[in-house]
């Protein structure tokens, strides 16, 4: 036994010693030769793919049967094939994995497992943000940032741009790596984007040293003619086998695969306001039925919002997922010892069957996924002792055989050099899972507030690392609005300048969402609460949970303390609403009004409505405001209900008409009433809103104030009461003015005072002083006059007349003078006394009494365009309705109101030609129909222009009235 170990342990030297002759070895970097001493490799299995890159598995053998593990974990490591043409096929990559096997005393197995770089970044998820970059600028940046933190991939990884055309890809505002490893950010941008990626060899100009380190390169490409050829070049189709000198491919055939024939994407754009929809079709053949049932397979997707730049690139986008499923429709599954084939290179096929008449063009395939298995040949003693330790890893029965010194065999997935390369995207799949996240509004320094056209804001995501965004300034973690790209709000109603709308402001916590579950489509979906943003005080009075009761919204001065409101108190029996505003501290308070409340508690205020300012307050309505004590339960009836104060305007609107015609009955000046009517009549249509009658809502902006049990006007100056035309003032009962000092009442034309019944002017210490200063002053009664003085009574004037139509008595001391008719009695119990300088006795004589007033002539009437009617109390040798209130009216209109003079005559003033239908209406009743011709002929106008009445508007009723 121990002879055996010994003969194991000394081919192992052996081996090892000539390890680099051997076809199939490994290669370590120049730090960790050591490993070279002390593993031998046996046997290798690697897959390599497009869009997934590097895997292997690596069977080695060691005499030492306690390698550290550890220390193999994240070393570089290359496997060198020795190729039909004596070249070195190269595959490089990181060890991942070690794990110890089996054991027999002489040798221990090792497996090593080999990964490359991107794969490697699987394990390193992170969140991060990209501001202002298109995706090659991205993938540099991470790619780069990589190497720095790590020596290992600064040495052994490196990465190729150059295979992109820049310019196809837009500048994107933010690219958002969410929860996700790096790896797998980087594929599903670049899945996005179409752009294809895989693991190859490094070339001299990707700028690293492969000679102390084996290394690999990561690349990156968006055109198939970019693609490099592989090192085989020409590969000849035979079957495999010992004898060949050169490697061949042994198995090939042809795989068609069914694609949709089209591709359609829509994205709602919110800058334009409308659905992107795009449609690329497929160029394919595939055949009649394949065809026709492409067709029916659209693959039709609704993207998130604004997916792309502009709708070009919606385009370019659509027609990436369009090649995608080209790129898919017919591929090549293929099997040989081809050792130098590379994923992502292409070679030209020779001595198929089936293409012996094609140019060398169309024989000519990329490379899509290799898989290999090779195994080094050992001495017998060596070999015996490896199928002990592995019989579970033996070739399959049926597998090709190599030569005495290697076995190998590779199976590989080939498409035509013509044939897109372009990756599969499928949001579904590819989109990270995401979910509501937190952020902090931010903004330029000294904004409180900072937004966009749109009502975007700038926020920062929380938890994101400075250090990957040290690139960039720091934009992402700077606390400014470099950190995002503008970011819709989510509101509960947003419609065309209009809307619920409240912009977060800087500092505020919000809850960030994503649009189609995209990383870059975040939205705000709410603002949260937190430890220094408190739910709202309002009143800057209490808070939570002892003010529970109280809801709404309060918002703050922008830098300054002071708020705006609406509070809504729900306090069980003490419900309230209040619209604040801390300037001047206006408010509008409903309900049940307290004090601001602490701890759920306020001191009551009184229960109603309030508006309170320290400032100006305004009440401005443009069609009206109305002034209302009247009780409306529960808010029940009409805005402008006001039945009561039209009853009262009403009476008191008759009283003002009674009193009209007492006054002009009795000489004293009618009422003009006009404007009470009018004032009522504007009332009592003021919500009957006629649309079709724009004058009615225009002309009728009133005030009304009404009160069942009284109003009080006061002020501690002065009260300013006026009128552009009348003032009215009406009481069904007193009317009463009291004045601590003067009461001074002044008419640019007339003072006219009337009572009904009786009238008092009386000073109760100073004199009573009347005059008249142009014009008379007239005294009647129509009993009598009555002078009365402590003192004297003073007549004086150049002109005194004492006139009586009957008797005229003078009498002081006892003494009397009596005039009448009939004749002149003196009387005195004393001395009558006369003197004169001459005294003559005549005969008899009279003056007589006032004269009626003279008629206006005809001209007069002509050139005022007026009318003159008198009126009888018969038409014939009837008197003279003296005196006399009336109410002219016109077409049943009211156009005048008035006395007839001393002759019983009334005058109508502005007649038109036309009018022709006056009536008077008298106070008691009784109306008077005054037609009007402008020239008599017939016989009832001559008899109705004589006075004579028709009871039934005809002549024969005016010939009875005439006694004819």
């Amino acid at each position: 036994m121990t002879d055996d170990l010994s003969t194991v342990t000394t081919a192992f030297t052996q081996a090892i010693l000539t390890q680099q002759y051997r076809p199939l070895r490994l290669r370590w970097s120049q730090r960790e030769t050591h490993f070279s001493q002390q593993l031998l490799v046996q046997r290798v299995e690697l897959r390599e793919a497009l869009l997934e890159g590097l895997e292997g598995q690596l069977t080695c053998l060691s005499i030492d049967p306690d390698l550290p593990l550890q220390e193999l974990l994240g070393q570089p490591i290359g496997v060198e094939m020795v190729t039909d043409r004596g070249g070195l096929h190269h595959i490089n990559g990181l060890i991942t994995d070690a794990r110890a096997g089996h054991a027999d005393g002489a040798l221990r197995v090792y497996q090593l497992t080999l990964r490359d770089a991107l794969s490697v970044m699987r394990e390193r998820v992170n969140t991060r943000v990209f501001r202002g970059k298109n995706v090659p600028s991205i993938l540099e940046i991470m790619l780069r940032e990589w190497r720095q933190r790590s020596p290992v991939l600064a040495s052994a990884f490196s990465f190729d741009l150059d295979r992109l055309d820049d310019a196809r890809y837009p500048i994107r505002e933010i690219s958002h790596q969410f929860n996700e490893s790096d790896a797998h950010f980087i594929e599903r941008l670049c899945r996005r984007e179409g752009i294809t990626w895989y693991i190859a060899t490094p070339q001299a100009s990707d700028g690293i040293d492969t000679s102390t380190t084996p290394a690999h390169t990561l690349v990156f490409c968006d055109q198939v003619a970019l693609l490099p050829q592989a090192s085989a070049a020409n590969v000849r189709y035979h079957r495999d086998g010992a004898t060949e000198e050169r490697d061949t491919i042994s198995a090939w055939s042809c795989e068609r695969s069914l694609s949709p024939a089209s591709v359609q994407r829509a994205s709602w754009d919110y800058k334009s306001v409308r659905i992107d929809d795009v449609v690329s079709h497929g160029i394919v053949d595939q055949g009649r039925a394949g065809t026709e049932l492409g067709l029916a397979i659209t693959d039709r997707f609704i993207e998130a919002p604004h997916v792309a730049e502009n709708l070009l690139d919606q385009v370019r986008l659509a027609d990436a997922r369009m090649l995608a499923h080209e790129g898919r429709c017919e591929s090549f599954q293929a099997s040989g010892s081809v050792r130098d084939l590379a994923v992502g290179h292409w070679f030209v096929l020779e001595r198929h069957p089936d293409m012996r008449y094609r140019n060398a063009s169309q024989r000519e395939f990329i490379v899509t996924s290799l898989q290999q298995r090779a195994e080094n040949n050992f001495p017998k003693v060596l070999q015996a002792s490896i199928h002990r330790l592995l019989p579970e890893l033996q070739w399959q029965a049926g597998a090709p055989q190599g030569t005495s010194d290697l076995r190998y065999h590779n199976r590989l997935t080939c498409v035509r050099r013509t044939a897109s390369l372009t990756p599969h995207y499928d949001p579904r799949r590819h989109l990270p899972a995401v979910h509501p996240i937190t952020a902090l509004v931010v903004g330029p320094a000294q904004e409180e507030v900072y937004c966009d056209a749109l009502g975007r804001i700038k926020v920062q995501l929380q938890g994101l690392q400075a250090e990957d965004h040290a690139h960039a300034q720091g934009a992402g973690t700077s606390g400014h609005d470099q950190d995002s790209a503008f970011v819709r709000v989510s509101s509960a109603w947003a419609g065309a300048g209009y809307g619920h709308d409240a912009v977060p402001r800087v500092g505020m916590e919000v809850l960030i969402d994503f649009l189609g579950g995209d990383p870059d489509k975040m939205f705000v979906a709410g603002v949260l609460h937190n430890g220094l943003n408190l739910p709202a005080r309002f009143s800057h009075a209490g808070g939570l949970p002892g003010n529970r009761f109280l809801s709404g919204i309060k918002s703050k001065e922008i830098d300054g303390p002071r708020y705006n409101q609406l509070r809504l108190d729900d306090t069980p029996g003490q419900i309230s609403t209040q619209l604040a505003s801390e300037h001047q501290h206006s408010q509008i308070n409903l309900g049940y009004l307290t004090e601001p409340r602490h701890d759920g508690q306020g001191n009551d205020r009184g229960e109603g409505v309030e508006t309170r300012t320290d400032g100006h307050g305004v009440l401005r309505a443009g069609k009206g405001v109305l002034i209302t004590a009247q009780r409306q339960d529960r808010g029940r009836g009409r805005i402008l209900e006001r039945a009561v104060l039209l009853e009262t305007l009403r009476d008191l609107q008759e009283l003002a008409q009674r009193l009209s015609q007492d006054a002009a009955r009795h000489h004293a000046e009618a009422t003009d009433l006009a404007q009470l009517e009018r004032i009522s009549s504007q009332l009592q249509a003021w919500d009957a809103g006629d649309p079709s009658s724009e004058a009615v809502r225009t002309e009728t902006p009133m005030v009304a104030v009404d009160a069942p049990a009284g109003v009080s006007i006061t002020s501690q100056d002065t009260m300013v009461l006026g009128a552009a035309q009348h003032i009215d003032m009406v009481s069904q009962a007193n009317t009463q003015v009291s004045t601590g000092r003067s009461l001074l009442m002044r008419a640019g034309e007339m003072l006219a005072a009337f009572a009904a019944k009786h009238m008092k002017l009386i000073s109760g210490k100073g004199s009573i002083k009347v005059q008249a200063h142009e014009e008379h002053i007239d005294l009647s009664a129509a009993r009598r006059i009555l002078l009365e003085a402590s003192e004297e009574i003073i007549l004086q004037a150049p002109k005194i007349s004492i006139r009586s139509r009957e008797n005229t008595e003078v009498s002081g001391g006892g003494s009397f003078s009596r005039w009448n008719a009939d004749m002149i009695e003196h009387g005195t119990p004393g001395e009558w006394r006369q003197q004169a300088a001459t005294h003559h006795v005549l005969g008899p004589a009279n003056c007589p009494p006032p004269d009626i007033p003279p008629p206006t002539t005809y001209e007069e009437l002509q050139h005022s365009a007026s009318l003159m009617v008198r009126l009888r109390s018969h038409a014939r040798d009837g008197r003279p309705l003296a005196q006399q209130p009336y109410t002219l009216f016109n077409q049943g209109a009211q156009i005048a109101v008035g006395v007839t003079d001393a002759a019983g005559r009334l005058r109508i003033e502005g007649h038109q030609p036309g009018d022709d239908n006056y009536s008077v209406k008298l106070p008691n009743g009784y109306r008077f129909d005054l037609p009007v011709h402008e020239q008599i002929s017939a016989l009832d106008q001559q008899l109705a222009a004589s006075g004579y009445r028709s009871t039934e508007a005809d002549t024969e009723s005016r010939l009875r009235h005439a006694g004819a």
